[in-house]
This record gives structure tokens, sequence and C-alpha cells, in this order.
């Protein structure tokens, strides 16, 4: 029996769909979209890695996330603010890549108020003495710093402005791909070949 579910039989419903899954990965860990993989540019080198889905604006199309000021995503970001995030749910069998453009927000009064209903525990990311990806020789040379403003200064919150979200679900009867193209004079929507 094929337990396949066509998001994309009608467009605007498909789109609809994604954008709640991506809601639904802010506050469901357990979901495939609270995890995505963020892609950027370092030269001529991509580096990907997995990231935590904080927020989702959809009126906006906007999302959001939190980093290390100090970590090479936001100095790639820094660098060229192209970039490209990634999400498979096996469930659905349906692969979804978000492309746009991504800005820094560091110490600023949203950032403080994000910090600030942080628990502690999570603040401690943000309190070790040497840079994320520096290298060490063991696991005991990890310091951390006492003072919490020091941390509330590598705070960083990514701002994600998608401007094309492009979709691939597989199937056994067909695979379906479609493309939303978002824009400040209009937005686009098209099906495409898989």
């Amino acid at each position: 029996m094929n337990n396949f579910t066509n998001f994309f039989s009608d467009l605007d419903k498909g789109e609809s769909k994604i954008w709640d899954l991506l809601a639904q990965g802010v506050v469901n860990k357990k979901s495939k979209f609270h995890t995505p993989t963020l892609s950027t540019i370092n030269g001529n080198a991509i580096n990907s890695r997995t990231i935590i889905l904080r927020k989702v604006d959809n009126k906006t199309k906007m999302l959001f996330f939190y980093s290390d000021s100090r970590s090479r995503k936001v100095i790639n970001i820094k660098q060229n603010n192209n970039v490209t995030i990634h999400l498979y749910e096996p469930r659905f069998k349906l692969q979804v890549q978000l492309y746009g453009n991504a800005n820094i927000e560091n110490k600023t009064e949203k950032t403080k108020d994000i910090w600030s209903s942080l628990r502690n525990f999570s603040k401690k990311n943000y309190l070790s003495v040497l840079s994320p990806g520096e290298k060490i020789n063991n696991l005991d040379d990890i310091k951390y710093n006492a003072d919490n403003e020091e941390a509330f200064y590598n705070f960083s919150l990514i701002n994600f402005k998608v401007s094309k979200l492009e979709c691939l679900q597989l199937s056994d009867i067909k695979n379906i791909r479609v493309e939303f193209v978002y824009s400040e004079s209009s937005d686009k929507k098209y099906y495409m070949v898989p």
C-alpha cells in the first residue's frame, strides 16, 4: 500500500505546508526541520553544518538561528552573505532547499532580549575563552570565562531572508519538484522537471 501524500497537487497549499513544517521545526526537537544544514561560502570552498532553527516568520520569509560571533559561519556570512539551507524529511521523502541572504545581529536590543531568555546551560556555549573551531591539544584545554557579559558579546542572531524555496518530493508514482521565488515586487510559483 502506498501512503504517499502529494504536497504539491496545489502549489499554494504545498507552499503553506512547507512553511508550517518549518514553524513546527522550531518547537518540535524531533522534527527534521528543527536541525537544517546551513551552507556558507569561504573563498572557493563551501562549508556546511547542522544548525538549530530558532524562529520562522512566514510573512516576511525569514528564518532565525543563533551562533557564536567568533564562529566560521559568522565570519563566512560577513564575507559573503549568500547562503543555502537544506533539509530532508524521510517521512515524506521531501527535500527542501532555501536560498537567500543572511545577516548577523550582535549586541542589539533584540539579541539582548533573546540572551536574557536563554537558560544558563545554553549561555555556556558562548563562554569559551577560545573561538569555536580553534585547535587544542586535549579537552582539558577548553576554558570558560566567568563573565556573563563577555558571553553576551559572543552571542549572535543569524537573520536569513529566503529569496527562493525549492522542493523535491520523491515517490514511486512520480517525483515532484517545485520552486517558490520571493521578491519585493511579486512572488512566483513553478512546477519543475524533477
